[in-house]
């Protein structure tokens, strides 16, 4: 089948029995995440518009919820599968508040495709797509470039995820048996340089991550839970995202090292973090159009939320003024 879901994880972080039982949690794991986190910039009405608008080929979203709904989406659309966390994740990990664990399990989804195309509700369509930009050849398209990770409390999952890959791939062997993806000049000639820079290190120091939509094949995480099922299980149990977790990624960089991926470019993307600084010209990207999928990655250099949360939608709603039949 060449059938393509999407699918999109959300929280309202501003549900009050949501905010007693992540509270709860939280006391109960002694973690003090940034509720930054969880913060709802209003947007989301317009990630449905852009994707009947710019991917109309989709055969099916697939809604992640904790369980609260946003009250204009139109529940009863036959493109629309609303997915609360206990319709798929395994009950030993419920409640979780940490979105490694939701991702971990996307593929116990009931009528998942094949292939899908995970999103976060930070990353957004703004021109129009098509499934090449996704699948090809029956694989993922996805960019092999070397990295090295940086210090942070993602960095510590990323390592995580590469101790794994290093354990299962030789690198040397990796990229010498499929060398034609991981040299492809569709990467352009800054990232070639990047992976040659590290080519002389004996394991994967790291991959270049560019959260963006991620395709994936539902197989790579069954395969998966059958090589490590004793370290995923150890990573879902965790409510709240912890420095010994495991991420999705561990099945990207899979792939990659495996060279189940199509080559493809990533310089129609672009990843922004919001800051008071930036989100002007982040809103003219927008409305120019100027990139084909973009990552808005919240910060806490936002001084005044509520107005600059009213000028992003203001952006979106420039090129997407239309309500989409997602929404009442």
């Amino acid at each position: 089948m060449n059938e393509i879901d999407f699918v999109i994880l959300w929280v309202d972080g501003n549900d009050p029995a949501w905010r007693e039982e992540f509270v709860r949690t939280r006391q109960a794991e002694n973690d003090d995440a940034s509720e930054i986190r969880y913060r709802d910039w209003r947007n989301l009405h317009y990630w449905f518009r852009s994707a009947e608008r710019f991917a109309p080929w989709v055969r099916k979203v697939h809604f992640i919820t904790w369980g609260h709904l946003p009250a204009w989406l139109r529940r009863d659309h036959p493109k629309l599968h609303i997915v609360n966390h206990r319709d798929f994740i395994p009950a030993e990990y419920l409640p979780t508040f940490n979105s490694n664990t939701i991702e971990l399990n996307i593929h116990r989804i009931e009528g998942l495709a094949d292939r899908f195309v995970l999103f976060n509700d930070d990353t957004f369509l703004t021109r129009g797509c098509r499934p090449e930009d996704f699948f090809r050849r029956g694989v993922p398209c996805d960019m092999a470039r070397l990295s090295v990770v940086q210090p942070s409390s993602v960095g510590h999952i990323i390592y995580n995820d590469l101790e794994l890959i290093n354990r299962l791939h030789d690198k040397r062997t990796a990229i010498r048996n499929h060398i034609a993806r991981w040299f492809s000049p569709r990467y352009g000639i800054v990232s070639l340089l990047k992976t040659l820079t590290l080519l002389p290190w004996g394991f994967f120091p790291g991959f270049n991550d560019s959260h963006m939509p991620q395709p994936y094949l539902t197989e790579r995480f069954r395969q998966a839970w059958e090589r490590w099922p004793r370290e995923l299980d150890a990573s879902c149990r965790h409510r709240i995202r912890s420095l010994s977790d495991l991420s999705h990624w561990l099945v990207r960089y899979d792939m990659l090292a495996s060279g189940a991926f199509a080559p493809r470019s990533m310089a129609d993307c672009r990843l922004m973090t919001l800051t008071d600084d930036s989100l002007e010209s982040i809103c003219r990207d927008i409305e120019r159009q100027r990139w084909r999928m973009i990552c808005l990655n919240d910060s806490e250099h936002i001084s005044d939320f509520d107005r600059q949360c009213q000028r992003l939608c203001e952006a979106f709603e420039r090129i997407l003024p239309e309500k989409s039949s997602y929404e009442i």
